[in-house]
């Protein structure tokens, strides 16, 4: 048995929906369902039903034309046909002796046509979108017209601003018409159709889910039922950032989710769309991952734009090496002094690479626990089973011998640094070169180096460097800091700075917040650079980390030092901090304090 046609029926106002469903009755090939709606409501209903796997769409006047434009399958306009206006004009002129016909192009031409070969003097309006209604109305009312002869576009406006109206409808040989109409379309189309339908049946049926946004942020196809998961709202506010590249690889974690998602740009006509593939994968405990963390081109340039890289341009000067190695995909080992924000420096890096509309992911080796660790070296959801992600690793020098064997063994066997970039980070110590750790990796993977010079090779930058990091934290404050007093920039200026940029920002940022005065004086940076002096111990170990902890002095000064460290490690982020030390902010703020 042939396959009915499926019809969808929007109707412009409700009689028309009975007349509609008792003239299909007389063909066989038709399957009509029919909905009440006109202009934008119509076209919400047929968007609603469009993947009902309706063959077919049947309206009249306005909403016929408002669907043709918003929507790909064929739209079949109920004819409004002489004698539908001529009925229309007999019951106007009951009404009102002068009145005028408003309508869409369809309803105006035929009617100027009629009035031309009837002889009729009447007053003819066209419109072209349901802007316009309301003007053209109140213009008719200001003339002096009482009465209209219109369609649904204009019926329900004109009885709001206290016109008379009557309304055009449509009879069954209009009906007939556009019925037969579909019948001959669907004959010439079929095989079109059911290859469209097969095509879909595959998106349903695969792994994967698919997700399709027009630039509107108007969901256009979705193999997921529910359109209101969070899900659907992120893939929502990505297809509105107005990206123009045509692919891209988006790592999210929603609750406890991760989703891995390919986009797709791709013009139809003169409609743009956004395509979204994804998988999912339950993410592991919280204690499994700790050190390991995925970041987008969006969460990257927020990061990077609040650091103090960013904010004094910091990177200015290694610019055109940061160029040069990002002509290549070859592996780099970022390395410094501990404090020297390598970090930062890798965010750079991904956001001016062409990797930078694919995922970010960070190892921190200093954070993995023994689960973490195994989690990274054996499971098959571990960053080094991706492909197409930048893989920042930092601090690799906390490693054991062991546990570099291990890890430089994983990427060679899994081609991990021929199918994503690798970057790598390491700290030597003051005025040494790189460590052995981190020249095993460069000699073994072919790395290409950057190197992050220590503050005090920028002293005659300093003056310059703190003025822009206070100009940026009168940003951040509700005071506003004038500047700093010479003598005062000479102090800064002759320290040592073992923890570099890292230790630079914590301070200035604690003179600039605890200053009454409008500029920072030499005796507040002598006290805060003398308290520095006995907790800044030059460490080896880590990006941030340090010598241990001196033991001889005071439980207050003690748990002070380790608030210090925590606060650097979490680039002066004191939520973070307090998070982190399982403290509240008020808490860590006191302690700073004293």
């Amino acid at each position: 048995m042939e396959q009915k046609i499926r019809l969808l029926g929007i109707a412009p106002y409700s009689e028309m929906r009975p007349l509609m469903l008792e003239v299909s009755k007389e063909y066989q090939d038709i399957d009509l369902t029919v909905y009440v709606g006109d202009l934008q409501k119509g076209v919400e209903m047929a968007r609603r039903n469009f993947y009902n796997d309706y063959d077919v769409i049947i309206s009249r006047g306005g909403t016929a034309t408002m669907l043709r434009e918003r929507l790909d399958l064929p739209v079949i306009e109920i004819p409004i046909l002489p004698f539908d206006l001529l009925r229309a004009m007999q019951l106007a002129e009951q009404v009102s002796d002068h009145y005028a016909i408003v309508g869409f192009p369809n309803v105006t031409t035929s009617a100027r046509l009629l009035c031309e070969v009837m002889q009729y003097q009447i007053d003819i309006y066209t419109i072209r979108n349901a802007a316009e209604v309301e003007p053209v109305l109140q213009s008719i009312r200001e003339k002096g017209t009482q009465a209209i002869l219109c369609d649904m576009v204009a019926h329900t406006t004109a009885m709001q601003l206290g016109l008379d109206v009557v309304l055009i409808t449509s009879g069954a040989e209009g009906v007939r018409m556009a019925f037969t109409q579909t019948i001959q379309l669907y004959g010439n189309y079929r095989n079109l159709r059911a290859e469209n339908r097969f095509l879909r049946s595959l998106i349903w049926n695969q792994i994967n889910q698919t997700v399709v946004f027009n630039d509107q942020g108007e969901l256009f196809f979705s193999t997921i039922e529910d359109s209101g998961t969070a899900i659907i709202d992120y893939l929502r506010q990505e297809s509105l950032r107005g990206e123009t590249n045509s692919q891209k690889h988006i790592l999210k974690q929603i609750d406890n989710i991760q989703y891995s998602i390919r986009s797709h740009r791709e013009t139809v006509g003169n409609e743009h769309y956004t395509a979204y593939y994804f998988s999912e994968s339950q993410v592991p405990l919280s204690d499994i991952r700790r050190g390991i963390r995925y970041s987008g081109q969006s969460e990257v340039e927020e990061q990077y734009s609040g650091s103090l890289y960013s904010v004094v341009g910091l990177l200015r000067d290694l610019y055109h090496t940061i160029q040069n190695i990002n002509r290549t995909s070859q592996p780099v080992m970022v390395f410094g002094e501990e404090g020297t924000c390598k970090e930062q420096a890798v965010n750079y890096l991904y956001l001016q690479s062409d990797w930078w509309d694919s995922p970010l992911v960070v190892v921190d080796c200093f954070l993995l626990n023994t689960k973490g660790w195994s989690y990274l070296m054996n499971h098959h959801n571990s960053p080094l089973t991706r492909s197409e992600c930048t893989i920042f690793i930092k601090n690799i020098d906390v490693l054991t011998s062991d546990q570099r064997g291990q890890l430089l063994a994983n990427i060679i066997a899994m081609n991990v640094h021929k199918m994503n970039r690798l970057i790598f980070s390491c700290v030597c110590k003051k005025d040494e070169a790189m460590p052995d750790a981190g020249v095993e990796f460069v000699e073994v993977l072919s790395c290409l180096t950057l190197y992050l010079p220590p503050l005090r090779q920028r002293v005659e930058k300093f003056p310059a460097i703190v003025n822009m990091y206070l100009s940026h934290l009168n940003t951040t404050m509700t005071k506003q800091v004038s500047g700093i007093e010479a003598e005062a920039m000479r102090k800064l200026q002759k320290f040592d700075w073992p923890r570099n940029y890292s230790q630079f920002q914590r301070i200035v940022k604690e003179l600039a917040m605890m200053t009454e005065q409008p500029y920072i004086t030499a005796e507040a940076v002598e006290e805060v650079l003398k308290r520095e002096g006995s907790v800044v111990p030059v460490g080896d170990r880590g990006e941030d980390t340090e010598a241990p902890l001196d033991l001889n002095r005071t439980l207050q000064e003690i748990n002070r030092d380790i608030v210090l460290r925590t606060l650097e490690r979490e680039n002066g982020n004191q939520s973070r901090t307090a998070e982190r030390l399982g403290i509240s902010r008020t808490t860590l703020w006191r302690m700073l304090k004293n």
